[in-house]
């Protein structure tokens, strides 16, 4: 099945993977190197790692113009974003979410249509349904009449037989009777047409609603500069983040909710400052809580000091963490604002986000959410106090390092 970013890329990616096999084994980078050589289309993982690759080597997109000589930005048509991508003139970015989000409402409106069609189809069906109850209505009609012909018939040439007379009577009574079945089960049989149609018009209606918010919420990102434009990385996890907060109702457990398990233990040959640790913890199928030591992690992640900064890259990897979560993951950070830098409030979103200025700052905060905190338990921190004091719970405590390499590795 072809991707949004394989029809919307396929001559970028198809210059890319040409590029790459003129390469000797040698010379391809190691997060190419599942890429090269294999066929088009790639699968969706591959085809996200040679559009990194693309955005990341300059010479890759060289040479990927060299394999594709017609390439022009400024044509219209399909192969417009994938020239835009490698040739990145002025304001490259910006035609490239239109030409996005254009993508997307068509494949919104696809939807609608299918819906439209099956709409159409159970409204023929009630109509069909209706024809027969009439066929069906005019035949009982016809037969009670021609019935009621022959009882009559059968009365003026036997009237001296009152016994065979009573029996025809019970006769076409019976006859009446099945009659008046067969109406009332084409009647129901009439009512569940109607109702199937029902539904499907309500099925339309409520996909034209949510288009009509996908549409506004594409129209609204449009405007100015996004925080990520100049990040592919960032700008995927944004992504990530907006799908995990479009789950349905129920998908992610509300604050306090009773998570029983047993305790947890990392499996044999698993260290907590291996990023095969945080992959283990994505891969539970179990209720798991996440409780992360904010600003330990979050100047792993980033090497910047600027303490706005390091919350919004820790937070992003951790909105990445739970939407990829098998299971019904709570994450909580908490950050210590004695820390300084301006607080800002954080957006909506699924990770719960927590500033404590209270004495012992987040290591107390934490100490305290593991031991009230139900059900299967996991902290985040390369502080040894932390990790001591969460062991002593019974609480898996990892690095901030293992979510740090699982990160850039996603």
């Amino acid at each position: 099945m072809e991707t949004a970013p394989d029809r919307l890329f396929r001559r970028a990616l198809e210059a890319a993977a040409k590029a790459l096999r003129d390469l000797d084994a040698d010379q391809v980078p190691a997060d190419l190197r599942r890429v090269a050589g294999r066929p088009l289309p790639l699968p969706p993982p591959l085809a996200l790692s040679l559009l990194k690759g693309i955005d990341r080597y300059d010479w890759l997109r060289e040479k990927a113009l060299e394999a594709w000589p017609e390439a022009d930005a400024k044509e219209a048509g399909v192969d417009q974003a994938s020239a835009l991508l490698l040739q990145r003139p002025p304001g490259w970015v910006a035609r490239l979410m239109t030409l996005a989000a254009g993508a997307g409402g068509e494949e919104a409106r696809g939807l609608g249509d299918d819906l439209a069609r099956r709409l159409a189809a159970a409204e023929a069906e009630a109509e069909e349904w209706k024809r027969r109850a009439r066929a069906e209505k005019e035949a009982a009609r016809k037969a009670l009449h021609e019935a009621e012909s022959a009882l009559a018939e059968e009365r003026a040439t036997r009237k001296s037989v009152l016994a065979a007379a009573g029996r025809a009577d019970s006769a076409l009574e019976a006859e009446a009777a099945r009659f008046r079945a067969a109406w009332e089960e084409v009647g129901r049989e009439r009512d569940a047409a109607r109702e199937e149609a029902r539904r499907g018009r309500d099925a339309l209606a409520e996909e034209k609603r949510r288009r009509a918010v996908a549409e506004a919420a594409l129209s609204a990102s449009g405007g100015g500069t996004a925080p990520w434009a100049d990040d592919p990385l960032s700008m995927a996890l944004h992504l990530d983040w907006t799908a995990s907060v479009a789950r349905l109702p129920g998908s992610v457990p509300a604050p306090g909710t009773d998570l029983p398990g047993p305790a947890l233990h990392l499996p044999e040959g698993i260290r907590p400052d291996q990023k095969a640790a945080v992959e283990w913890l994505v891969q539970r199928g179990e209720n798991t809580t996440v409780v992360v030591d904010g600003y330990n992690a979050a100047f792993k992640l980033t090497q910047s000091r600027d303490p706005a900064v390091a919350r919004r890259r820790v937070l992003m990897a951790l909105d990445r963490l739970q939407a990829v979560a098998r299971g019904s993951m709570r994450v909580v950070v908490v950050f210590d604002s004695g820390l300084g830098g301006a607080v800002e409030v954080p957006a909506p979103g699924p990770v719960e986000v927590r500033f404590t200025a209270e004495e012992g700052g987040a290591d107390a905060e934490i100490a305290s959410l593991v031991r009230a905190l139900p059900g299967a338990r996991v902290v985040v921190s390369s502080d040894r106090a932390v990790r001591e004091a969460s062991e002593a719970a019974g609480v898996v405590a990892l690095w901030s390092e293992a979510l740090r390499d699982w990160f850039r590795r996603r």
